[in-house]
């Protein structure tokens, strides 16, 4: 994914915001930075009771700019970037009808889905990409991370209403990777899933199984990724390895959770599924000397 300029980032936004954020100033980049600073969970800024003028916000007006580097000691006024709290901030900060307007800015296309929370919340882990990266630059994680909410969102209804038992709720992180850009010669690609147990069943014995393993060219190191017991709100890690040898294009790998009886828990969902989207590199062989 190309990268994204800090200074890009914060004038997209800022030129969407509605002026009555500011009241009782006048529409400032300095008070903007501030109020993000300030959402973000960073107390290094903070504004004054009433009228602020841009004298009062002149480092702040220069961090948007960049005049005046994101250093690592500002980054770290951050202790955790608060999501939620800047996704709030943003929802006031952008008048409905502007919203679209700013999603093309961040590069997504027309005919995706417009949700308002979701695409502040992928505003939100823009920013955190800039707060944990090494330089004034992040990459451009915008509509990579609004597909991955907006599937999220919709694997939510349809957990709920498809399950094998009553109030089992399986739902995948959206900050899990669900679409791997490889090489044709990658031999060990390995994939994570994050998932929560979010309904009120616990889990025991269960196992994610490789569905069309026979169908593609992929090949996991086992079809069978065994499921620690996870009881209801609790997070789970597991991994799978691909050898993606000899393989070219995008190739859906559909994964399905199984319990003891290795019957599909959720059936006909899309949950688990992860792709893999190959390129043919040339590696030419060694020859000797």
């Amino acid at each position: 994914m190309p990268d994204l300029k800090l200074k890009d980032y914060f004038k997209r936004i800022y030129d969407k915001t509605d002026k009555y954020l500011y009241y009782p100033s006048r529409k400032n980049t300095g008070i903007f930075i501030t109020m993000l600073f300030m959402a973000g969970g960073s107390n290094h800024f903070t504004l004054l009771h009433g009228q602020n003028r841009s004298e009062n916000v002149e480092t702040q007006r220069k961090i948007y700019n960049g005049s005046f580097e994101f250093t690592p000691d500002l980054k770290s006024t951050f202790r955790h970037v608060d999501i939620d709290g800047l996704t709030a901030f943003f929802k006031k900060a952008v008048p409905d009808d502007r919203i679209r307007e700013l999603m093309r800015d961040f590069g997504i296309p027309d005919d995706i889905a417009e949700d308002t929370g979701l695409f502040c919340k992928a505003l939100a882990f823009q920013f955190e990409a800039f707060v944990q990266s090494a330089t004034q630059d992040a990459e451009d994680i915008v509509l990579m991370k609004y597909q991955l909410l907006l599937d999220d969102d919709s694997r939510t209804e349809e957990v709920q209403t498809c399950t094998k038992y009553p109030y089992d709720v399986a739902i995948v992180s959206p900050d899990q990777i669900s679409v791997h850009q490889i090489a044709s010669h990658d031999k060990d690609v390995i994939h994570e899933w994050i998932i929560q147990n979010r309904g009120k069943r616990e889990w025991k014995g269960r196992k994610l199984f490789f569905v069309n393993h026979a169908e593609v060219r992929p090949r996991a190191a086992s079809n069978y990724v065994d499921i620690p017991d996870t009881m209801p709100g609790e997070y789970i890690k597991v991994t799978t390895s691909m050898d993606a040898r000899r393989h070219e294009g995008k190739t859906v790998c559909h994964w399905i959770m199984i319990d003891d009886q290795g019957d599909d828990c959720f059936p006909d969902s899309s949950t688990f599924d992860f792709i893999l989207i190959a390129d043919f590199v040339y590696v030419p062989k060694k020859t000797e000397v």
